[in-house]
C-alpha cells in the first residue's frame, strides 16, 4: 500500500530519505518508473510528477505543465521515451520526449463524466466498448514483448487495451458491471440488457483492477481488489485465475505483482503479505522461455560510479530564479485566467489530527464528535455553515450515521478536540456497509455555505482508522464539488429534500472540482480554494467502496476583509483556547538583511496577497516549496543570523512540514489553551465536570487529573 511521506533510495550500501524539501514534489508517492531511453527515475506523487535525472538534476511537472490534476497514480514509458501518466481521477496525460531528453505535454485522454441516457451512470452501461470506461487510473504498462507494443490500462471500471499510439482504446468490464447498472439511483434504464451468460463468463472477475505486469513472453498479469489475480495470454486468448482457493494466496486483495528472472512471480497483497509462486502456472498458459526475439527495455547503461552515487538533494532556487518567479507572477496579473469559484489546491498528509491552528482556527465541523451530534469549533456559525446528509439512493428512512468510535485516544491521526482537551475518533458514515458494493451510493454529502466575500480554503479530513482489516480496506472515494442553488436552512426535515436537489445536479452539471481519496490509513486533508459568498454541495462519492466516511470539514479565510471572529480573536483568543496563542513565527521582513532572505519574503508575500488569481493558484504550492528550500539553504550558510533561521522556521510552520519538536509544542500549547479556557468559562467548567462524572476513566490520564488541574476538584 503506497502510504509513504517520502522516497527512500538504497545504493547497495546506504539508505537515504528524500522529502518534499530535497526531492519529490509530493508527500505521497504512488508509482516509480525508469525511463528506457536515459535511465532517469520518475515518480508519480500526490502533487505532480518528479523526475530525477542521472545527471543529478530534479524536475517537477504539475498542472502548470499540462496535467489536468496534480494527483498522479501511475506511470509507463514507450520505447521511444514517451511518458504516459495515469491520474487519480482525470484520465491519462501524454508527454512527448524530444532528442535532448526534454518532455512536453502532448495531450490528455479522458472518459466522459457520465454515461448512458440522461447521464444516469458514473460508469458505462455496457460490458465492452471504446475509449476509457473511467478516469480513475490505477496502473499502466506498455507491453514490451509484443511487436505492436500494446498498452494496457487498469482502471476502477475495467481493463483497457490500447494501440501504441493510444488512438484506439477498447475496454472490458468486470462481471459485476450489470449489478452496478441495477444499483444506479432510480434503477437500471428500461432498455438495459445484461450481457449473455456465455459472454459474462469471459469477462474479468471484477471492475476494480489494481496492478498490471508483463512476463517474458507477453502474458499479462492483472491484480484485482477482491478476486486475486489473473494471467491472460493475448496470443491464445486463454486465462488462468489465481485466488486464495486456486493459488494459495493469503489474501485476495492484490496490490502488486513482480515477475522473477526464473519465471516465477511474487504477489503482494493488502493484508496477507507477499506470496511467491514456485510451480508452473497452468498447462493452458505458455511458459516463459529464452528467445532472441524478446524485446528488453533499452535502459542506457550508466557507469558504475554514477549508479552507486545517491541522488543529490534538490538545488534551491537562486536569486535569479526567484526573480523569474516574481516576473511570472506579474505576467499572471497582466493576463489573468478566467476566475473559477472552486479549485483543488492539494493534499496534506503530514498534519494528520494536529489540525487546530494549522489547517484552521476559524471554523471546524468535527463530524459526530458528540455523537449523535457534530461538534463545531468556532465562536458561532455565522459566516460558515456545514450540514451533512446522506445521498438519496438508500432504503426507506435510512440516514447518515454518526459514529464515535474512540471516545479518547492518543493516536496522532485522530483529530484534536479543543473542547474536551484530547483526541477523539468520530466520523460521518453513509451506512454503505449495509448495501452491496455494486450500489451507486448512498454517499456522504454536505452543504457548505460561506456568507462572506473573499477567498477561502476548505479542507476535508479522511482517516481510514480500521483500513487494514476486512472490507474496511476497500475505501476509495471521489470528491465532487457543485454549486448549491440555495443556502442551508438548518431544518432537519429538509435533509431528504437537499439530498434530492443535490443528486439531481450530478447528471446535468459538471463538477467544479474533482479529486480522489485512496490509501488514507495515514490520514489526509484534501484542500479546496473557494470563492465567497457562495453555497456549495460537496459529494463524497462512495465509488463502489465498502462505505463512505468523513471525519471533519474545516474552513478559513485566506484573502479579503477579515471575518468578525478573526477580529474577536484579538480580545478572546481562538475558540476554546482563551488567549493562548498558536501562530507561526512572523516573517522577519523589516529586520532581515540577507539578499536571499529579502527576495524570499518579497515573492512569498506576492503569492499570499494575490489568491484571487487562478493562474497563481496552480503555481503556489510549487513556488512555496521552492522558497522554503531556498530559506533552509540560506539559514545553513556560513554567516547566517537569527533572522535567516527565523525565516526558515516560519515557512516550515506555514507549509506544515512537521518535526517531532513541533508535535510536542503543539500538544503542550493545546493543553495550555484548554486549561486557560476552562478557568475562564464557568459554563464550560460545568460541562467538563459533568462529562468527567459520566466518563471518569477518560480524565484519569496525568495530563488531566487533579494534580495538574486542581480546579477539577471544585
Amino acid at each position: 500500500m503506497p502510504n509513504f511521506s517520502e522516497s527512500t533510495v538504497f545504493n547497495g550500501k546506504d539508505w537515504k530519505n528524500y522529502d518534499v524539501v530535497d526531492g519529490p514534489i509530493g508527500e505521497r508517492i504512488f508509482d516509480i518508473e525508469i525511463c528506457p531511453k536515459d535511465g532517469d527515475v520518475w515518480m508519480a506523487t500526490s502533487a505532480g510528477l518528479t523526475r530525477f535525472r542521472l545527471s543529478h538534476d530534479w524536475e517537477h511537472y504539475t498542472r502548470e505543465d499540462g496535467l489536468l490534476e496534480d494527483q498522479a497514480s501511475s506511470l509507463a514509458f514507450k520505447k521511444d521515451g514517451t511518458l504516459i501518466v495515469g491520474t487519480q481521477c482525470h484520465g491519462l496525460a501524454i508527454f512527448a520526449r524530444d532528442a535532448d531528453g526534454h518532455y512536453t505535454h502532448e495531450r490528455n485522454i479522458v472518459a466522459p463524466e457520465r454515461f448512458g441516457q440522461d447521464n444516469c451512470s458514473p460508469v458505462p452501461l455496457t460490458s465492452t466498448g471504446k475509449g476509457l470506461p473511467s478516469n480513475l487510473i490505477n496502473d499502466i504498462i506498455v507491453a514490451q514483448n509484443s511487436a505492436s507494443q500494446t498498452i494496457w490500462i487498469a482502471t476502477s471500471a475495467g481493463l483497457v487495451k490500447a494501440d501504441n499510439d493510444l488512438k484506439n482504446l477498447e475496454y472490458q468490464r468486470g462481471r459485476d458491471y450489470a449489478a452496478k447498472v441495477h444499483g444506479l439511483y432510480g434503477g437500471a434504464p428500461k432498455n438495459f440488457k445484461a450481457a449473455p451468460e456465455a459472454l459474462m463468463k469471459r469477462l474479468i472477475p471484477e471492475d476494480y483492477l489494481t496492478a498490471l505486469v508483463e512476463d517474458g513472453v507477453g502474458q499479462i498479469y492483472v491484480g484485482m481488489r477482491q478476486n486475486g489475480f489473473l494471467i491472460s495470454d493475448p496470443v491464445s486468448g486463454r486465462r488462468w485465475f489465481g485466488t486464495q482457493k486456486e493459488s494459495g494466496l493469503t489474501d485476495n486483495f492484490v496490490t502488486k505483482i513482480l515477475i522473477l528472472d526464473d519465471g516465477n512471480f511474487l504477489v503482494g497483497t493488502y493484508g496477507g503479505g507477499v506470496v511467491k509462486s514456485t510451480k508452473p502456472f497452468n498447462l493452458t498458459i505458455r511458459q516463459p522461455q529464452k528467445s532472441d526475439d524478446l524485446q528488453k527495455p533499452n535502459i542506457v547503461a550508466q557507469n558504475e560510479e554514477t549508479r552507486r552515487d545517491l541522488p543529490i538533494e534538490i538545488k534551491p532556487p537562486t536569486i535569479e530564479d526567484m526573480e523569474s518567479m516574481r516576473k511570472q507572477i506579474v505576467n499572471l496579473f497582466r493576463n489573468p485566467s478566467p476566475k473559477k469559484n472552486a479549485i483543488y489546491s492539494g493534499d496534506d498528509w503530514k498534519t494528520q489530527g494536529d489540525w487546530y491552528g494549522r489547517i484552521s482556527s476559524e471554523f471546524g465541523m468535527l463530524c459526530a464528535m458528540d455523537a449523535p451530534f457534530d461538534h463545531p469549533v468556532c465562536f458561532y456559525e455565522k459566516y460558515y455553515v456545514v450540514c451533512g446528509f446522506m445521498g438519496p439512493n438508500h432504503a426507506g428512512d435510512d440516514s447518515l450515521r454518526y459514529w464515535l468510535h474512540w471516545r479518547r485516544t492518543e493516536d496522532r491521526r485522530s483529530l484534536w478536540d479543543s473542547f474536551y482537551g484530547f483526541r477523539r475518533q468520530a466520523e460521518w458514515d453513509d451506512h454503505g456497509e449495509a448495501y452491496p458494493m455494486s450500489k451507486d451510493g448512498p454517499d456522504v454529502w454536505f452543504s457548505l455555505d460561506i456568507h462572506k466575500r473573499g477567498i477561502f480554503e476548505a479542507s476535508m479530513y479522511f482517516f481510514n482508522k480500521d483500513g487494514h482489516e476486512g472490507a474496511n480496506r476497500m475505501r476509495d472515494y471521489v470528491i465532487e464539488v457543485y454549486p448549491s442553488p440555495r443556502p442551508w436552512r438548518k431544518v432537519f426535515e429538509e435533509r431528504p429534500l437537499y439530498a434530492e436537489i443535490a443528486e439531481k445536479q450530478v447528471p446535468n452539471t459538471p463538477p467544479l472540482v474533482k479529486s480522489r481519496v485512496r490509501y488514507f490509513w495515514g490520514g489526509v486533508h484534501k484542500k479546496l480554494i473557494l470563492r465567497g459568498p457562495a453555497s456549495y454541495f460537496v459529494k463524497i462519492d462512495r465509488n463502489y467502496s465498502f462505505n463512505t466516511i468523513l471525519s471533519a470539514v474545516m474552513v478559513k479565510q485566506i484573502h479579503g476583509e477579515p471575518t468578525t471572529p478573526v477580529k474577536l480573536k484579538k480580545f478572546y483568543g481562538t475558540p476554546y483556547m482563551g488567549r493562548v496563542p498558536y501562530e507561526p513565527l512572523p516573517l522577519p521582513a523589516s529586520t532581515i538583511t540577507s539578499d536571499t532572505g529579502k527576495r524570499i519574503i518579497r515573492v512569498w508575500n506576492q503569492i499570499e496577497n494575490n489568491y484571487d488569481y487562478q493562474g497563481l493558484l496552480l503555481r503556489q504550492s510549487r513556488y512555496k516549496i521552492a522558497l522554503y528550500q531556498a530559506a533552509i539553504h540560506n539559514a545553513k550558510r556560513a554567516g547566517a543570523d537569527d533572522n535567516d533561521k527565523q525565516l526558515a522556521e516560519s515557512l516550515k510552520w506555514r507549509l506544515n512540514q512537521w518535526d517531532e519538536k513541533q508535535r510536542e509544542e503543539y500538544i503542550e500549547t493545546m493543553l495550555k489553551g484548554w486549561r486557560a479556557y476552562y478557568l475562564s468559562n464557568g459554563l464550560f467548567r460545568d460541562i467538563i465536570k459533568s462529562n468527567r462524572e459520566r466518563f471518569p476513566a477518560i480524565y484519569k490520564e496525568p495530563r488531566y487529573d487533579e494534580s495538574t488541574y486542581p480546579e477539577l476538584k471544585k
